[in-house]
């Protein structure tokens, strides 16, 4: 068995989707478990140096503790790189670097921008939040991703981050992918390995 793991960082709540990968019928890899989960963290009143890191090292530990000792493959989302800086990024790509440090011990690692996350969930790359959350609903009826309630977005980005490593795997995407879909997930430095 195989485990891919996915992660959309965020200082006040952030999404983790674990796939358990198997052999199935006609020894095909397939998703035997899917576990999510989407910790949260409440706002501090302290922005000084200090009072951020306290916040980034509590999401750690909340992130990590949803995360097993070793794994075949996260995948972390990277940042925005189109947006304007906006407030709280650099403590965001803080948060991002100290997870990837830490999965590091765990298991391969690689980061998938926000454009390829969007694209392989509805085959758009502009698309929005709820766009690719209404888009996981149907394509991983199985992976239960909250419909209502905070943090569904993000679970639901972390849920596509885990299945585009899946797929990397050799687990079959539902559905077919289009042109920009197969090229998007080609373009991605995915580790060498097998699954299952």
């Amino acid at each position: 068995m195989s485990t891919v793991m996915g992660y959309d960082t965020s200082l006040s709540i952030t999404g983790v989707a674990q796939i358990d990968l198997g052999v199935g019928a006609f020894d095909q890899v397939e998703a035997v478990g899917w576990t999510w989960g989407r910790p949260k963290i409440d706002a501090i009143e302290d922005v000084s140096p200090l009072g951020m890191r306290r916040r980034q090292r509590a999401m750690l530990r909340e992130v990590l503790a949803l995360t097993p000792d070793r794994f075949d493959l996260a995948v972390v989302e990277g940042p925005s790189m189109n947006q304007k800086f906006a407030a709280l990024a650099d403590e965001r790509a803080g948060l991002r670097w100290m997870l990837i440090d830490q999965l590091l011990a765990r298991g391969p690692v690689v980061l998938l921008s926000p454009k390829t996350r969007a694209l392989l969930a509805t085959d758009n790359g502009n698309a929005g939040k709820a766009d690719v959350h209404a888009a996981v609903l149907e394509l991983f009826p199985r992976a239960q991703i909250p419909k209502t309630g905070t943090g569904r977005f993000d679970v639901a980005d972390a849920a596509v981050l885990a299945a585009a490593g899946a797929h990397a795997l050799g687990m079959p995407w539902p559905g077919v992918l289009s042109k920009k879909q197969i090229s998007a997930h080609a373009k991605v430095a995915w580790p060498v390995t097998t699954a299952a």
